[in-house]
C-alpha cells in the first residue's frame, strides 16, 4: 500500500450524518465524527467526540503559535480544547446555526454561520465576539440572469461556508451565490432551488468575484495559488493571487475540507460519498465512497485516495503533528 502520510503527520477527517435525512443510511449512533489516518492508512477514530454534535462535527481551527490549544465546531457550537491541560470549555457565541467552517485569522476565530447568512469573529485574547457582519450589506442590487422568469421566488442568501484572508491581507468570504440572491425554481408544484455563480466576495473592498461555480468549497492558499473545489462540478479548480483560472483537477465526487503538509507539499482533500438522492442522475457516472484525495503540490498530479468509514459526509481535513494527533486521540 502507497504511503501518503508521514511518520511525523496525522490527517484528521472531520465528518457526520448527511444533513438531509432522505439521504442517511447511517445512524446516529454509529457515526464516530473525528478520525486519524497514521502512516500506514490505518484510520483510527477519536472516540471522546463519537457523540458530539446533531449530525457529528463540523470544523477546527488553531493558532500557529498555539497547536495544542485547538477550537472545534459543531454546526452550533465552538468549544476551546486545552490538549495538554486535558481540558475543555465552550465559548460564548450565541445564534450559531449551520457552521460550515471556521478559520482563525491574526488573533481572531472567523465563523462561517451559513443559516444566518453572517459572518462573526471572535477575539481568543479578549474572549469574547468581536463582530457580528450581517452579509445581506453586501448584497447586488442588480437582478441576476433569470430572477424575472415565471416560476421563480429569489432568496436573499449568499450561503457562506469559509472566512479567509486573502494573500493582499483582504478578508475574503467564500460563498454560493455572489450576488446574495439564490434563485428557487418552481418544478411541479415545487420549489427547487439552483446553483447560482458561486465566487468569493472581497469584504475588505467590497468586491465580487464570480467564478461559476457550484456549491464551492474550502479555499485554501498554497504556493501563491487559490485552491478551491467546485464541489457540485466534481472539480478543485485553481487560480492565480488575482483570481485567474490557471486549471482544474477531476475529484470524482463532491469535495469539501482539505490541508496542506507544507513540509511536503502534498495536499489532502475531502470528498463525500455520492449521496442517495444523486444516484443514477449522472449518465455513466458511478458511486464514490468517502474519501481523502492526495495531490502532489508542485505537479498537480493525483497520487491516490484513502477510504473514510464510520461517516456519510466529510465536512474537513487537517494535516496535524503526531503528537498533537496523540494528545487529541487520548483526551478524555
Amino acid at each position: 500500500m502507497a504511503q501518503f502520510i508521514y511518520p511525523d503527520k496525522r490527517i484528521l477527517v472531520i465528518g457526520s450524518l448527511n444533513a438531509n435525512p432522505a439521504d442517511r443510511e447511517i445512524n446516529r449512533g454509529n457515526i464516530k465524527s473525528m478520525q486519524l489516518i497514521d502512516e500506514k492508512n490505518n484510520i483510527i477514530s477519536v472516540n471522546f467526540f463519537n457523540a458530539w454534535g446533531e449530525l457529528g462535527m463540523s470544523s477546527m481551527c488553531y493558532h500557529q503559535s498555539d497547536p495544542y490549544t485547538l477550537y472545534i465546531a459543531s454546526s452550533s457550537e465552538i468549544f476551546k480544547f486545552s490538549l495538554k491541560e486535558k481540558k475543555y470549555e465552550k465559548l460564548d457565541i450565541p445564534n450559531l446555526t449551520d457552521i460550515h467552517e471556521i478559520s482563525m485569522i491574526g488573533n481572531y476565530i472567523w465563523i462561517s454561520n451559513t443559516k444566518h447568512d453572517e459572518i462573526v469573529s471572535y477575539d481568543i485574547k479578549l474572549n469574547k465576539i468581536s463582530k457580528r457582519i450581517n452579509l445581506s450589506d453586501f448584497k447586488s442590487n442588480s437582478p441576476e440572469e433569470g430572477e424575472d422568469e415565471a416560476d421563480v421566488e429569489v432568496v436573499d442568501k449568499f450561503h457562506c461556508n469559509l472566512v479567509f484572508e486573502g494573500y493582499e491581507g483582504d478578508l475574503y468570504i467564500l460563498v454560493h451565490h455572489t450576488s446574495g440572491r439564490q434563485l428557487m425554481k418552481r418544478i411541479a408544484q415545487k420549489f427547487i432551488k439552483s446553483q447560482g455563480n458561486g465566487g468569493v466576495v472581497n469584504i475588505s473592498k467590497r468586491k465580487r468575484h464570480p467564478l461559476n461555480f457550484k456549491a464551492p468549497h474550502s479555499v485554501r492558499l498554497i504556493n501563491n495559488q487559490y485552491w478551491a473545489f467546485d464541489s457540485g462540478h466534481f472539480e478543485l479548480k485553481i487560480f492565480d493571487k488575482n483570481w485567474n483560472f490557471l486549471r482544474t483537477m477531476d475529484t470524482k465526487g463532491f469535495g469539501r475540507g482539505g490541508d496542506l503538509d507544507q513540509e511536503k507539499n502534498i495536499y489532502y482533500g475531502g470528498v463525500s460519498e455520492t449521496r442517495k438522492r444523486y444516484l443514477g442522475l449522472f449518465p455513466g457516472g458511478e458511486a464514490v465512497p468517502n474519501m481523502v484525495q492526495v495531490f502532489s503540490v508542485p505537479d498537480y498530479k493525483l497520487l491516490g485516495s484513502i477510504k473514510i468509514p464510520n461517516i456519510e459526509q466529510i465536512n474537513n481535513v487537517y494535516c496535524l503533528q503526531k503528537d498533537v494527533a496523540e494528545l487529541l486521540l487520548n483526551f478524555s
